[in-house]
């Protein structure tokens, strides 16, 4: 899908100067031949950038970029023009609109809240599938995604931020200086900055298309409370095991990633957010009616609220290691 992702991108109706930073993770499909092929066929608007060593993961590699972009560190690279930085995922499509649109919100952000307030902006998608087939209009009508809401304690739990709908301004991008040692999503780090120390802006229309195959680190699947119900009530013993193991291990990263944030930013964060991220913290080693009245204080919950009712009782408990004697 890479070849037509690039053609999106530099097909943008966008009147004024963008440039493409290309990176490859350590592929070995003939990705780089292709993106070198882009660089000779568009000259000065592609910039390739080789970082090195495979990260082995897609939020090191994003952040690995953004890092070395918020500390200057990329040699030969233009900082002087750089003013919005939008990501993309090699496996998805952009409208032609996209750039303009969204830029067009961020500097009308920016004119609200000031550029040095950090401001992230992301969209709405259609979704298709591996053959480009429309399978929904609106990403966040198909997950049923509380697009509208970006508040700290909502976002701690349930990311509806996708990488590939975003921009970001340079006062975000200062944040992203350091790479943490785990994160359990980029798009999700991001937009949890974006809502501590500055403002999230969502557009409802849909600027580019989500691509669902079965390659996704994380993919899109239709939200529907009868429909997950099913799919629980027909698992078998050791399906609903395997499903439980990964919903289990996908709460045990979200409190790792609560951790490595609270590390790195918990003394800048507002009083209010560093309670939310401390009883956050607290919930895999709560009792289940301690926890559910924490969640519900803090409305630290996924949306909707079938989803809450299921975080209220399945959140796991973390173990502790019991003290030698």
């Amino acid at each position: 899908y890479l070849r037509e992702q690039l053609q999106s991108l530099l097909s943008q109706d966008y009147s004024g100067e963008f440039l493409l930073l290309l990176s490859d993770d350590g592929s070995t499909d003939g990705t780089r031949e292709i993106l070198h092929k882009t660089k000779e066929e568009y000259g000065e608007k592609v910039f390739l950038y080789d970082k090195g060593e495979a990260s082995g993961s897609a939020w090191k590699h994003f952040l690995m970029i953004l890092s070395a972009l918020a500390n200057r560190t990329i040699p030969d690279f233009p900082y002087e023009k750089m003013e919005y930085l939008f990501l993309s995922d090699q496996d998805d499509f952009c409208y032609p609109e996209k750039l303009s649109t969204m830029t067009r919100a961020m500097q009308e952000a920016e004119t609200r809240y000031g550029k040095n307030c950090p401001l992230l902006c992301h969209t709405n998608m259609e979704v298709m599938d591996e053959s480009g087939k429309k399978i929904a209009d609106s990403y966040f009508r198909y997950q049923k995604m509380p697009w509208k809401k970006d508040n700290f304690a909502n976002l701690l739990i349930q990311n509806h931020v996708t990488g590939a709908a975003m921009v970001m301004n340079q006062s975000l991008l200062a944040y992203l200086k350091q790479v943490p040692d785990f994160v359990y999503m980029h798009d999700q780090w991001i937009a949890l900055l974006a809502s501590a120390f500055g403002h999230i802006l969502v557009l409802p229309e849909a600027l580019y298309a989500y691509r669902q195959h079965g390659e996704n680190v994380l993919g899109a699947k239709k939200g529907s409370a009868l429909r997950e119900i099913k799919e629980c009530l027909r698992k078998n013993s050791k399906e609903r095991a395997e499903s439980d193991k990964r919903s289990e291990g996908g709460y045990f990263a979200l409190f790792h990633q609560g951790r490595e944030f609270q590390r790195f930013y918990g003394e800048r964060l507002s009083i209010e957010d560093r309670r939310v991220l401390h009883a956050f913290l607290s919930l895999s080693k709560l009792s289940l009616l301690k926890r559910i009245k924490t969640m519900l204080q803090y409305k630290i919950y996924p949306l909707p609220f079938y989803r809450a009712m299921g975080a209220m009782f399945f959140i796991p408990k973390e173990k502790t290691e019991k003290r030698k004697k």
